[in-house]
């Protein structure tokens, strides 16, 4: 074989040229794949990675050939890289071809971004902005479409659709319920549910995500805020042992919404319904502090519960339960506070497993640690038999109770009976606890969207847990009160930071937990000794955003676009000045 052939063969990319920038593109990479990982844009709203190629927008439209000088438009999206393949995208006829597709798209387009819940993160309006015409020669009347409830989560805007079909391919290919379509012909096309059908599927938020436009809004965060006002936090759904990559987007300290974050080895783009709005139980009843039953301040409190561990006597027997809702930081503490002490997790019950046509899983263990608490423990299976049967025997002098699931976890009567047996009793708890009755401390306890630490799913992967939620009002965090009893009790020199207290947990457990840090976590997790998953934090993330919102949510988080600026209209037509 020639050096020539040789070469050819072993040669494993594609050399291409875009605007006069040499590329090497992967086999099988379209136009618009090859440019957006060289770090080129090319504007497009039907094209999504994780979906089928539809090629009906047409904002894609770049210059092309397969030898020689581009000769022809082509749609980036559905036009495959070949060798020595030359493409323009910043020219002035690719400029004039874009903005032909936007004034097509604009002639029906409603101007209402100033009450559009997807202003500020629109493609639309920033695609508008970047590639539309400041006039437009079209005075007809525009056409009107309905606007309606699609589901219990989705609303859909009719008149705001640019029939871009993601959503409907969503559905067919990801969900695999395939209860949306293309209705009529022409620019009377919309989208709708079949007849008889609701968009319920257990993703169904995710068209909302994928919308590039405002035709598709959520129904439990519309008009509420605007993104542009939104603090963006990086974390992990507490939803479940699936442990979704999210947004926890706050408001004045509130949650207001949850997005996904891409993640290649945990979910991809997506997130199911009920983990969507499990931020909701971050506002619902919650566990005050009291001592003796009386209302106090967390100062109180800890100087009180300092004083019982103090009093404690060195072989005192210290009972804890705790529950799979508590990140490996407090489960860690709590192991050290009941040095061989009984130890009783509780868990949320199992619920049924979904899986998508994409291969999508809903985890049917409904607790997001249950994987952390076996690696800490050695067994995730600690039923509080132990600890109940301690009780009764007037055998403990110290329960503490660390029950981090909101609404609170299902403990026996007995269990809590018995738990009245036990000299002193400590309780964390996020909403009121039966245990907190005659206890001598409670503590409120926070919810995942207030905590720093870390969840490990159930394929083993260490994923980070970030606060989004910074004034919790009376309340200080779980790991630094379950701390504080440790120093209290002689078991700790000082409190540290979550991330302190994960360094003590891995280098006590290397074997659960190997050379694991918050550094390599990072935002795409690591896979710990013995996971099933075994995706490199480096390859869990792609050339795409986590989501088509996020280069739009992104522009918005941006300091200079939450001043007063000067720019087009969102519709293309005139100027605005004003806060965007």
């Amino acid at each position: 074989m020639s050096d020539a052939a040789s070469e050819v063969e072993a040669k494993t990319t594609i050399s291409i040229t875009i605007d006069g920038d040499a590329v090497e593109a992967q086999p099988g990479d379209n136009v618009l794949q090859a440019a957006m990982k060289a770090g080129k844009m090319i504007p497009h709203y039907c094209w999504h990675p994780g979906l089928s190629v539809a090629g009906n927008c047409r904002m894609c439209l770049v210059f092309a050939t397969k030898a020689g000088p581009p000769n022809k438009p082509v749609i980036a999206c559905n036009t495959q890289v070949v060798e020595g393949m030359e493409v323009e995208t910043k020219s002035d006829r690719v400029k004039a071809a874009q903005e032909g597709v936007m004034e097509f798209l604009l002639i029906n387009h409603p101007l209402d971004c100033p009450v559009c819940d997807q202003a500020g993160e629109c493609d639309l309006q920033q695609f508008s902005y970047d590639y539309g015409r400041e006039t437009s020669p079209f005075v007809e009347e525009k056409t009107q479409r309905p606007r309606k409830d699609l589901g219990p989560l989705v609303r859909f805007s009719g008149n705001r659709c640019i029939v871009c079909t993601r959503c409907v391919r969503f559905c067919d290919e990801v969900a695999g319920s395939s209860e949306l379509s293309v209705v009529n012909r022409g620019e009377m096309s919309w989208i709708d549910t079949f007849p008889g059908l609701e968009l319920d599927n257990p993703l169904s938020g995710c068209t909302v995500d994928l919308c590039p436009v405002g035709a598709l809004l959520d129904r439990d965060s519309i008009h509420t805020t605007r993104p542009w006002l939104l603090r963006s936090t990086n974390s992990v759904c507490g939803g479940c042992a699936t442990g979704c990559n999210v947004n926890v987007d706050t408001f004045q300290d509130e949650v207001k919404r949850l997005t996904p974050r891409e993640n290649q080895a945990v979910n991809r783009w997506w997130m199911c319904d009920e983990g969507r709005l499990s931020y909701r139980e971050a506002h619902e009843a919650r566990s005050g502090v009291a001592i003796d039953g009386q209302e106090a301040t967390v100062l109180a409190a800890l100087e009180r519960a300092r004083a019982i561990l103090g009093d404690l006597d060195g072989g005192a027997t210290v009972a804890v339960l705790g529950t799979g809702f508590a990140t490996n930081e407090e489960l860690y503490l709590l192991r050290h506070l009941s040095s061989d002490g009984p130890v009783g997790l509780a868990y949320r019950a199992d619920g049924p497993t979904w899986t998508g046509k994409d291969g999508f899983t809903i985890s049917a263990d409904k607790n997001p640690n249950r994987e952390g608490a076996r690696r800490v423990f050695g067994s995730s299976d600690l039923a509080p038999d132990d600890v109940q049967s301690e009780l009764t025997a007037g055998n403990v002098a110290l329960l503490i109770v660390h029950d981090a699931i909101p609404g609170g976890a299902e403990w026996s009567p007995e269990l809590v009976t018995a738990a009245a047996k036990a000299k002193h009793r400590i309780v964390i708890s996020h909403s009121p606890s039966p245990f907190a009755s005659g206890a001598d401390v409670v503590f409120g306890g926070l919810h995942w969207t207030e905590k720093d630490g870390s969840f490990v799913n159930g394929k083993g992967r260490l994923q980070r847990v970030r606060a989004a939620l910074t004034e919790s009002g009376a309340r200080v965090s779980d790991v630094e009160v379950l701390q504080e009893l440790a120093v209290a009790r002689g078991l700790a020199p000082r409190v540290l930071s979550a991330a302190g207290v994960f360094r003590k947990l891995a280098t006590a457990s290397p074997s659960s937990f190997g050379d694991a840090t918050y550094q390599r976590a990072g935002d795409a997790g690591v896979p710990l000794p013995g996971a099933e998953d075994t995706v490199a934090p480096e390859d869990a993330h792609s050339f795409y955003p986590a989501g088509p919102k996020s280069r739009g949510h992104n522009r918005a988080n941006d300091e200079q676009v939450r001043g007063s600026v000067h720019r087009k209209s969102a519709a293309g037509y005139g100027t605005t000045r004003g806060d965007v």
